[in-house]
């Protein structure tokens, strides 16, 4: 299963690399997790994870 989701990010990629050079990328990201319950803090921290991710992400440019 990790091999073809990284086998499809890979052909993506390569899809989008000379696109993006061209203009600007919008990445639209969503987020899964529990938000209730007696898990709820592993789905926040999730989320909490990938916003650094995406903050550093675009501090870079």
């Amino acid at each position: 299963m990790q091999v073809k989701l990284n086998v499809v990010v890979g052909a993506v990629a390569l899809m989008l690399g000379g696109t993006a050079m061209a203009q600007d990328l919008v990445v639209k990201i969503g987020h899964v997790g529990p938000t209730s319950g007696g898990i709820a803090h592993l789905g926040k921290d999730n989320e909490l994870g990938a916003r650094m991710a995406i903050d550093e992400l675009n501090a870079k440019g």
